[in-house]
């Protein structure tokens, strides 16, 4: 818990404080932040940081040790008429507080407030303020450490990607019948050899079943007879995404597109080029912001793709957002690029890592080209690891 550096950064965003509090476990920013472990509270906890001078600990008097192991000066009530007189204490009306909520929940990821906490909040006359762009600098920024953890699961994802195309052509060319799921049960195997760990399986599509982005094989009835055969011409989508072991380990995330042999379904090529300017205008939107130090939302990225594919009449065929925050988690808690499935008005900030990966699913073809951006300290947009620029010929 660096209190001088929240303080420091509550008085760059004009903020006089940032409240935390729990219930029985409910507020999962707060078991995760403060951090909260153990006993559950069964009483609500408060936990006040000001911008200037000493943290603040609500506790009912029946669970006064809870917050023990964090900083600051310890007020116990009794009641509710107790509580809400400790908390008046510091809520001063006028004051703006940042709290773990998202106005109409368009950052959920940071939405862990219940609405009647909200209001009650609201009942001292606080402006209260998301947390979500402050929360970034604690969850989503990351240590040189933490980079080349990232680089390293790169160089192993890539050498996975390989591998699985050699199988593949190893297997056809000895007339070896495979399908989505042997394919699946390949990539998990060299993942488990590689020492890569993986919160779900890759995603992975042959032909029409790379038209849905989130499809899996299944290998249990009625699903099997569904599952497409890896043969000369096929088109296949690859999603995989994995880190290091270790507590300071980072997601890698790329999705590539193939083809099983030279001959290229012209409209898989056509859409192939289209996504590949989309995500060359959304990385030199990034650079131009950093370059000239305009403000970078990632809910801005979005809309941008979201009109270039409007201009080539490919809306309808948006399925999900421009890309999502990498962190120890694939999905981490730092700005999406998304205002498709939520309004992410968040800045994308120097020291996280994202994906930028546009898609286009008609009936019959899916493109999704994925690489990941960190943007360095110093204001660069750094990629690691092989850029596709062309379907890749299996």
């Amino acid at each position: 818990m660096d209190i001088a550096k929240i303080q420091a950064l509550l008085q760059d965003f004009h903020l006089d404080g940032w409240l935390f509090s729990d219930f029985q476990g409910h507020d999962f920013i707060s078991l995760d932040f403060l951090p909260l472990s153990g006993r559950k509270c069964t009483r609500r906890l408060f936990y006040y940081i000001p911008a200037q001078g000493e943290p603040v600990k609500v506790l009912s008097s029946i669970e006064p040790l809870l917050l023990d192991h964090l900083p600051g000066r310890k007020v116990l009530y009794q009641g509710l008429m107790g509580q809400t007189e400790a908390l008046a204490a510091f809520l001063r009306p006028g004051h703006s507080v940042a709290c773990q909520y998202s106005p109409r929940g368009n950052v959920p990821q940071v939405s862990s407030m219940d609405a009647g906490l909200i209001e009650y909040l609201s009942s001292f006359q606080v402006n209260l303020v998301s947390s979500a762009d402050l929360m970034q600098h604690f969850g989503a920024v990351l240590t040189d450490e933490q980079v080349e953890s990232h680089r390293q699961a790169g160089i192993i994802i890539h050498r996975i990607l390989a591998q699985s195309a050699r199988w593949i052509r190893s297997c056809l060319n000895k007339g070896q019948a495979i399908d989505e799921w042997l394919l699946l049960q390949k990539l998990k195997e060299l993942s488990a050899q590689s020492s890569l760990h993986m919160d779900f399986p890759p995603f992975l599509g042959v032909d029409e079943h790379a038209c849905d982005p989130g499809y899996e094989p299944q290998i249990s009835p009625p699903n099997n007879r569904f599952l497409k055969p890896i043969k000369e011409g096929s088109r296949l989508i690859i999603d995989i995404a994995g880190r290091l072991f270790g507590e300071a380990s980072v997601y890698y995330d790329v999705t590539w597109c193939m083809n099983v042999g030279p001959d290229i379904d012209p409209e898989y090529q056509r859409l192939f080029y289209v996504i590949k300017e989309a995500r060359a205008k959304a990385l030199s939107y990034i650079r131009q912001c950093l370059i000239t130090s305009q403000p970078l939302r990632g809910c801005d990225v979005d809309a941008l793709l979201r009109e270039f594919f409007a201009k080539k009449h490919l809306e309808p065929f948006i399925m999900h957002r421009t890309g999502h925050n990498i962190g120890h988690n694939c999905h981490g808690i730092g700005a999406n690029l998304d205002d498709y499935e939520t309004h992410d008005d968040r800045c994308l900030l120097p020291g996280t890592i994202f994906s930028v990966e546009p898609g286009i699913y008609t009936e019959r073809c899916g493109v999704r080209l994925e690489y990941d951006v960190h943007i360095t300290l110093d204001k660069k947009a750094q990629i690691y690891g092989p850029v596709q620029e062309e379907i890749l010929i299996i």
